[in-house]
């Protein structure tokens, strides 16, 4: 069948199935001549394609998964779609002039859970973040140095967050996948409640420290 034919079928535009195909989500079609062939391996990579999304999955990360694309514990690992938000509707929801929307992003302060063809996609905790933004904006705080300390707090982060993931694979690597699936699902917002707690008393903690030293 010709792209008209499988993008129709599927309910996909033509640019959606050429831009899946630039990024090597979906594999190349046969030609005869200039004329471009698609049979039913492309359907079922679409539908396929289409499964993951709904999941939550991006498109890099779908290009990757190859035979993994069924497993468990990447599956739990993933935002729901129906609460991701595009950037406008951040900016929208937020109260932030769209240009600081863009430039969290572009420091690597919020980061897409999925891309699509339309445009990435981001969690409903980027709009959290983006909203306690607000709030510190509001009370004169500079922009410049709110970013340095988050950049910061972003690095520190992403160690520890290495050092947990490792410590998740050593304690319950050998468990059966559905096992550290169910597990993985449970513990995650255990730990986010803890980090955030530990950070919050370390900054009261800190704080208080320094007026009673003035």
């Amino acid at each position: 069948m010709r792209v008209e034919e499988l993008a129709s079928t599927h309910s996909v535009s033509v640019d959606t199935v050429r831009y899946y195909q630039k990024l090597g989500v979906l594999h190349p079609p046969a030609r005869i001549g200039r004329v471009a062939l698609y049979d039913e391996s492309h359907e079922r990579r679409l539908r396929e394609v289409r499964r993951l999304s709904d999941e939550g999955f991006t498109l890099a990360q779908i290009q990757r998964l190859g035979d993994s694309a069924g497993d468990p514990l990447l599956e739990a690992l993933q935002v729901p779609a129906d609460t991701t938000l595009s950037s406008d509707e951040l900016a929208e929801r937020s109260g932030l002039d769209s240009e600081l929307v863009r430039l969290a992003i572009d420091a690597g302060l919020i980061r897409p859970v999925r891309e699509l063809a339309d445009g990435p996609r981001y969690s409903s905790g980027a709009l959290s973040m983006l909203r306690a933004a607000v709030g510190l904006l509001d009370a004169d705080m500079p922009v410049d140095d709110l970013v340095g300390l988050a950049l910061r707090h972003a690095s520190n982060m992403e160690a520890v967050a290495d050092d947990a993931i490792d410590l998740f694979a050593q304690r319950f690597g050998d468990r059966p996948d559905d096992e550290r699936a169910e597990l993985a699902t449970r513990l995650i917002p255990l730990v986010t409640d803890l980090v955030a707690q530990h950070f919050r008393d370390t900054l009261v903690e800190r704080a208080t420290e320094r007026v009673l030293a003035d």
